[in-house]
């Protein structure tokens, strides 16, 4: 017997196909972040940090806090707040971040924090434009 994915993983992957042009064709990093684990990425941010997917990024962060598995340790209060910002108060952000790379470097990004609601869930979608 199979056991049933979580709903959030049920949801995020109707997100993924709701937003698959934007996510495929976006040239700006792209993750939509529910809890953790949970959270979709484009193949453009899995690039921007130096994975050959977006699929290897996921596996690899699974069973991480997002924050611990991506991003650099000096941004983790600033992605806090503009995340809780987007969720609790409705209201788009952007912010410098450092973003963890595969190789064990940094690079640095504008990332904009945006929130949206999706069949009655709010979340929030962040772009990240290297710099």
């Amino acid at each position: 017997m199979t056991a049933a994915p979580h709903p959030h993983e049920v949801l995020l992957q109707q997100i993924r196909q709701e937003f698959a042009e934007i996510l495929a064709q976006s040239t700006q990093g792209i993750y939509i972040y529910q809890d953790d684990p949970h959270w979709i990425c484009n193949e453009r941010l899995a690039s921007i940090l130096g994975y050959a997917s977006a699929g290897e990024l996921l596996k690899l962060a699974s069973g991480s806090p997002i924050l611990d598995a991506i991003v650099a340790s000096e941004s983790h209060q600033q992605v806090v707040q503009a995340y809780l910002g987007a969720v609790e108060r409705k209201v788009a952000s952007s912010i410098p971040v450092a973003w963890k790379k595969k190789d064990g470097g940094t690079v640095n990004s504008q990332t904009t924090f945006v929130p949206f609601s999706f069949k009655g869930n709010l979340l929030s979608i962040h772009f990240v434009t290297p710099m």
